[in-house]
């Protein structure tokens, strides 16, 4: 026969300690959350407050950029570029001329010419680009020495695109002839300095 148990007690007894532990862990996760969405939003107001100061510091450096390249622009359109060049070119000119070297040039002229060759007189003109033109007078012995000049000063590093202009017979057997060649000299070196106006000048013309 099965036992009958009765509970006499007037307020029954009941074991509440699940519901209160489950309340006391939900109550904790709910605070957990709310830190966690304070400590999002702090962060993420600290944030975009960086992000909009880096913003504005680099709209500031544009705007600047912005302000130095209208004022190179305005700067840039009050230079007389034609005037600018003209003045290179004269520049360029006083460099070439006051570099030149008369002893170099005959030292040049002088190994260049056969023995029976004469140098009656030298021309040169500075151009405006810093090149040198030279006109030359000769007198040879022979009727092939204008060729031969030439083919001399082709084989001359110093010397380039020699031109006859003139060729004539002497009344004493000889020949007086005329040429235009473009003479490049070597670098000029003082202590420290070296002229370089001449190298350009020789670069921009083997570019052509």
């Amino acid at each position: 026969m099965k036992p009958i148990h009765l509970n006499l007690a007037s307020r029954p007894y009941r074991d509440y300690r699940p519901v209160y532990a489950a309340v006391v862990l939900m109550s904790l996760l709910t605070a957990f959350l709310m830190l966690n969405n304070i400590d999002t939003y702090y962060r993420y107001i600290h944030e975009t407050r960086n992000t909009r100061a880096k913003i504005a510091s680099i709209e500031a450096q544009a705007q600047r950029e912005r302000e130095l390249q209208q004022n190179v622009e305005q700067r840039m359109k009050s230079i007389d570029v034609g005037r600018l060049d003209a003045q290179t070119k004269f520049i360029n000119a006083k460099l070439a001329e006051r570099a030149f070297s008369w002893s170099t040039l005959l030292d040049e002229l002088e190994s260049v010419l056969t023995d029976d060759v004469r140098l009656l007189t030298v021309t040169p003109n500075f151009n405006k680009d810093g090149r040198i033109e030279l006109s030359l007078q000769f007198e040879s012995k022979s009727s092939d020495g204008m060729i031969t000049t030439i083919n001399r000063m082709n084989a001359d590093p110093q010397f380039m695109e020699p031109f006859p202009s003139s060729e004539s017979a002497t009344e004493d057997g000889h020949y007086r002839f005329e040429l235009s060649v473009r003479y490049m000299p070597p670098p000029v070196k003082t202590p420290g300095v070296e002229l370089t106006a001449v190298r350009s000048t020789r670069a921009r013309g083997g570019a052509r």
